[in-house]
């Protein structure tokens, strides 16, 4: 299958740059086929593709099927879970050429001995997923520590993918530089070995007090890191970047993005909470308030705590109350949702009213959300109704061959469906967003599974939201205007 021609020009590219950049083109623009020609046009003898599970599970998902073509070459799974699988990891060992790949956890795993891993040409697919500083898993891929010995530097030639690179933490970009250009460590360099002098020269920041203590009883103070200092300018001392954009000029062969069909067409429908629903978000506003005011200076509302108030939109739902630890050791209030199979839902119901009256009869549709338990309630509805429905995510993978033919609604959870979905466009144009996730990044994969190439129309997005407003995010807005309170109002030993 030949290449687009823009895509001919950036393989160009990567050949007088001995196939070492960043691939940063957004979702749906052709990353994998790029990256796997570059396999072939380089000649590359040992390669090793780390990517998503989801990506490489069976052999016609997108990592074999793209290697398959575009490189003629078969993909070997490294897995210790496997004969096949182990014998791989053998023979990647010993030398023996082609491509073999592995999933960023058996990378990290600590009985995983990464020590003899080497070749030719590393491809990293959605690489945000291995730029945490620090991680077993970045460690291992790039390198943290002077003693480390990262993959990384054991390949030639590396490439790092990633339709959403940096957006969800600008300091990501930190260990895909130290990936890419390890030899551009000096000071001031965009791969300055310290994560944190490279943090303070190109990040802005603001001072943060904890509730940790020094020996003199004063509070901790943390550096928060912001955002670049200067935006764009990283991007601009990168030796190759490769770039596309969705919807936005990027280069002469996009004048106005990549994507031909018009931006989705957004659609809202809007449902009355139940008041055993109000009362249980008014509570779960309450313990997270008290505990603000009890302790002002820790604040760490996980992405699963913030999920809580979208996810009480769902249904009425049975919420326990917790104390626990975040990552810091500091006391921070959790909670956890239960859903009865048979739970009232007011957003379940506008559902479907809007597959019964809106679309036509056994139209194929995409419901997304964040919260797994409501997804395996959310298909139990729909089947029990006759509308033939799936689940898909990190516990159910439905089988994708066979939407819409032998099933109508994919019920994606977002932190699954947003990679190694590819063909979802081939069979649909609507979709319908119950929860919209706090992941920028889970959101932006997710929302360009069928709004991507090869799409046959414009999407239909519809949203179902609350008519309180709490989906949208309520619950941030107060934790925020009680934060700045906060900081005006408190003194602690003199320090503001």
């Amino acid at each position: 299958m030949p290449l687009y021609d823009w895509q001919e020009e950036d393989l160009s590219t990567l050949r007088d740059n001995k196939y070492t950049a960043l691939l940063a083109i957004e979702t749906g623009g052709g990353k994998s086929p790029l990256a796997a020609s570059a396999i072939k046009d380089s000649g590359a003898r040992t390669t090793l593709v780390i990517a998503p599970g989801s990506t490489l599970s069976s052999p016609d998902r997108n990592w074999p099927v793209a290697v398959g073509v575009w490189a003629d070459q078969e993909m070997r799974l490294l897995s210790n879970g496997t004969k096949a699988g182990r014998q791989a990891i053998t023979d990647f060992e010993l030398g023996y050429p082609g491509v073999y790949a592995c999933t960023p956890q058996l990378l990290a795993r600590k009985s995983t001995d990464v020590s003899q891993w080497r070749g030719d040409l590393l491809i990293v697919d959605e690489v945000h997923q291995l730029s945490s500083a620090r991680t077993s898993g970045q460690r291992r891929l790039s390198g943290y520590n002077p003693q480390d010995d990262p993959v990384s530097t054991h390949f030639e030639s590396r490439l790092a993918l990633s339709g959403t690179y940096f957006r969800q933490s600008f300091d990501n970009a930190w260990a895909t530089m130290r990936l890419l250009w390890p030899e551009l460590d000096g000071r001031g360099e965009i791969a300055d070995m310290s994560y944190y002098l490279w943090c303070t020269d190109r990040m802005t920041s603001e001072d943060v007090y904890t509730s940790r203590r020094d020996r003199d009883g004063r509070p901790v103070k943390v550096k928060n890191f912001l955002a670049e200092r200067e935006p764009g300018k990283l991007l601009s001392e990168m030796p190759c970047v490769i770039q596309h954009k969705r919807r936005e000029k990027c280069c002469e062969y996009h004048p106005n993005g990549f994507l031909t069909v018009d931006k989705p067409q957004e659609l809202y429908r809007v449902v009355d909470l139940t008041p055993k629903q109000r009362r249980a978000i008014r509570e779960l506003e309450e313990h997270y308030m008290t505990y603000l005011d009890d302790n002002p200076l820790v604040v760490d509302l996980t992405l699963t705590q913030k999920q809580r108030i979208r996810q009480l939109c769902l249904g009425e739902a049975n919420v326990e109350y917790y104390t626990g630890t975040n990552k810091d050791g500091e006391e921070v209030m959790k909670s956890r949702l239960e859903f009865d199979p048979e739970c009232v839902s007011p957003f379940a119901d506008e559902l479907l009213s809007l597959l019964d009256d809106d679309l036509p009869t056994g139209e194929p549709v995409v419901v997304y959300m964040d919260s797994q338990r409501f997804a395996s309630v959310l298909v139990a509805k729909l089947n029990a109704r006759g509308i033939t429905a799936q689940e898909y995510s990190g516990v159910t993978k439905a089988d994708l061959s066979k939407f819409g033919t032998e099933f109508q609604v994919l019920v994606g959870v977002t932190s699954s469906v947003g990679t190694g979905t590819d063909g979802l466009q081939d069979v649909c144009s609507t979709e319908v967003w119950m929860e919209v996730p706090v992941s920028l990044t889970a959101e932006t994969q997710s929302a360009a599974r069928i709004d991507r190439m090869g799409a046959k129309k414009q999407v239909q997005r519809y949203y179902i939201q609350d008519s309180d407003g709490w989906a949208q995010g309520r619950l941030s807005d107060n934790v925020t205007k009680r934060l700045a309170i906060n900081k005006s109002m408190r003194r602690t030993n003199g320090v503001k």
